[in-house]
């Protein structure tokens, strides 16, 4: 995980743009098929469809390695006092592909309660998303500042990490440039 972890801290824009985005539009691409056509009421989960959700939620490690390896880096290296717990981060990091992946392999079930059940499910999953961006943008912020950070503070970085195709090319050259100076420093990496 060291290997993966330094691969993403010290990658290039581009790099890590091919493999979050390109991982992303491979995987979301290759379940298009088993959905099509459209389910019927009484349609049954088949292995065509819980494989289509198994490779939804790979197709997601992408960006998550990408925040795991920021978020852990960025917490590690933040003055003391202003490090962030991160036992909801790795929750937060879990919980987005397990639910893709139990959302696509049941998509063919509808249904009212099938409706509240997604509706439910969905609605942690998209705190844990949410949670991911401020934790990672936040102690970004605070690693470089080396000062708490409000909302106001790391606005900036939570929105293009939000629009992460484009946030990419403005967010990895900060996140190279605290990794090369950690290097220098000598001090252990994460």
């Amino acid at each position: 995980m060291k290997t993966l972890a330094s691969f993403f801290l010290r990658g290039k824009p581009w790099q890590i743009f091919v493999v979050v985005a390109g991982l992303y539009a491979v995987g979301m691409s290759a379940i298009v098929d088993p959905m099509l056509p459209f389910p019927t009421p009484h349609a049954v989960v088949t292995r065509a469809t819980m494989l289509s959700g198994l490779v939804a939620a790979v197709s997601t490690l992408g960006l998550l390695v990408w925040l795991w390896s920021m978020g852990s880096f960025f917490n590690s290296i933040v003055v003391t006092n202003l490090k962030m717990r991160e036992g909801l981060f790795r929750t937060a990091l879990v919980y987005p592909p397990v639910y893709i992946a139990w959302y696509i392999s049941t998509f063919p079930i509808s249904g009212i309660r099938k409706f509240l059940v997604d509706f439910l499910l969905a609605l942690p999953g998209m705190f844990c998303v949410v949670y991911l961006f401020v934790f990672v943008s936040k102690t970004l912020v605070m690693t470089e500042t080396g000062e708490p950070a409000t909302f106001s503070d790391y606005a900036g970085p939570f929105f293009l990490l939000w629009f992460f195709p484009v946030g990419i090319w403005i967010i990895q050259p900060r996140v190279n440039r605290l990794y090369a100076n950690r290097r220098l420093q000598g001090q252990t990496l994460a």
